[in-house]
């Protein structure tokens, strides 16, 4: 009998280390797989989802003010005007808040996707301004400072095919302004298209004859292509216009050294 009882005591005291093995053995693998295992990149840098800003994306089109509760349209308006302020004030975070805020009660508010698409390009944020002209082309198709003003964002960011595609598309709906032909005679300069981006300097020139900017970049660019009885005609001009211009002198001087006997070749 004592010895019946020393087993059985014997066979739980093994069993209870075999038990505490396995759980421990257990215990270790759980922990083994738990830091084996593939974590995301949100896990491994601790981020997580939150519902997110108001944030305008290009896909979308300008709903119908008719769509947008009126109430939620006045307080927008208000927004807008304090953006108004705040841009005065020179604090452009602060105008760039309002706005965004104005936005998100009022998503048809054409208005104030062309302040903040302004402000994005004064900012220097080509990308975002980038965003708000194209959704802006998409429900205003018609207005060429929008095409105009997303050529400069695309320009910015050396997106110059769209760039030109839109500056032709302002020229097209609108070709009162010299500013448009330079802008667009600039892009085709980068763009290797050099005799079409002459085309347009002149253009530029020719409905804004009194500024220099535009006259001296033609000149440059008629001595880029080796031009130099039309660059010493044009530097000529703009001295007589302009006799102590410094840049003028010196590419005068250029245009004499380099094709002193004349001639013009292309």
């Amino acid at each position: 009998m004592i010895q019946l009882l020393i087993i059985i005591i014997g066979i739980l005291i093994l069993g209870s280390i075999f038990i505490r093995r396995y759980m421990t053995a257990e215990k270790g693998q759980a922990s083994f797989s738990f830091f084996g295992r593939k974590r995301s990149v949100l896990d491994l840098l601790h981020i997580h989802k939150h519902p997110e800003a108001f944030e305008v994306t290009v896909e979308e089109m300008i709903p119908e003010r008719s769509t947008v509760d009126a109430k939620k349209v006045a307080k927008a308006e208000m927004m807008i005007k304090k953006a108004d302020a705040a841009m005065a004030k020179g604090d452009l975070k602060q105008g760039e808040q309002f706005l965004i805020q104005g936005l998100s009660l009022d998503p048809s508010n054409v208005d104030a996707y062309h302040k903040l698409g302004l402000l994005y390009l004064h900012q220097g944020q080509f990308s975002k301004a980038e965003n708000m002209y194209h959704k802006l082309i998409l429900s205003a198709q018609h207005d060429p400072v929008y095409f105009s003003n997303l050529a400069v964002a695309m320009y910015q960011q050396k997106k110059l095919e769209g760039a030109k595609t839109h500056y032709k598309k302002a020229i097209e709906l609108d070709a009162s302004r010299a500013g448009r032909f330079f802008s667009l005679a600039q892009v085709l300069k980068e763009m290797g298209e050099v005799q079409d981006a002459l085309a347009h300097f002149r253009k530029a020139v020719e409905m804004d004859p009194q500024n220099l900017d535009y006259l001296l970049t033609l000149a440059e660019m008629t001595m880029d292509l080796n031009m130099m009885d039309d660059a010493r005609s044009l530097l000529g001009q703009i001295l007589a216009a302009y006799p102590d211009n410094e840049m003028a002198k010196e590419m005068m001087q250029r245009a004499t050294k380099e094709n002193p006997s004349g001639g013009s070749a292309v």
